[in-house]
């Protein structure tokens, strides 16, 4: 075999190799996303399912996360740009699940999901990110503790406003020993997406999907 020859069969192997190994990576890559994109789908269905109420519990993954709609005047939520909710109806019963941001935490943001059913009760609220302090202020979190729990079945009208706060304030809510402005801002929060809720027209106008 010539030198020539030897390059061109070295340069010709070196470029399958290059070829298999790309393709190799792109699979990879791909294989990858799916499953991330498989565990963020996974995740989202349990916080959203974790706030509806008993009647809509059993709503199928697919079409409980296709039943997005983009939310009217997102800002009385705390949000700074677009942002999307959830329209759920089965059976005749139907719940909204809104997205909440405060910016009142001991640490800055703090993002929710609170759930609220046609009588505009709170069937449930989720803290879904938080930079609060371990051991106090992560009390917000279902799994620290059931405080978050508290908000399920109160109505907006159920408490004159100045109860909607921490007792330290005069209002109806335990706080935390040693992290008041936490709770204080989940409270706040909670309390927005009840008044938006009261306040959208048209909010739970809902089509049940087709059989």
């Amino acid at each position: 075999m010539t030198a020539m020859s030897a390059m061109r069969h070295g340069a010709i192997t070196l470029g399958i190799f290059a070829l298999i190994t790309a393709g190799s990576v792109a699979l990879t890559r791909a294989f990858t996303a799916e499953r991330i994109n498989e565990h963020r789908e996974a995740y989202q269905h349990r916080q959203l399912q974790a706030v509806l109420p008993p009647t809509l519990a059993n709503i199928p993954t697919s079409q409980l996360l296709d039943s997005t709609f983009e939310l009217p005047e997102p800002a009385a939520l705390g949000h700074r740009g677009n942002a999307i909710g959830w329209r759920i109806s089965s059976n005749g019963h139907r719940a909204v699940i809104l997205p909440v941001i405060t910016h009142q935490g001991y640490s800055g943001e703090i993002d929710l999901l609170v759930g609220i059913d046609e009588q505009q009760r709170i069937s449930g609220v989720r803290v879904t990110y938080h930079q609060e302090t371990p051991g106090l202020g992560d009390k917000i979190e279902a799994r620290r503790s059931d405080w978050i729990t508290r908000f399920n079945g109160l109505h907006l009208e159920e408490l004159p406003p100045d109860a909607w706060g921490v007792k330290k304030d005069g209002g109806q809510f335990d706080g935390f020993t040693g992290a008041t402005i936490t709770p204080r801002a989940v409270i706040n929060a909670v309390h927005d997406a009840l008044q938006y809720a009261a306040h959208t027209p048209l909010l739970f106008n809902i089509e049940e999907p087709s059989p």
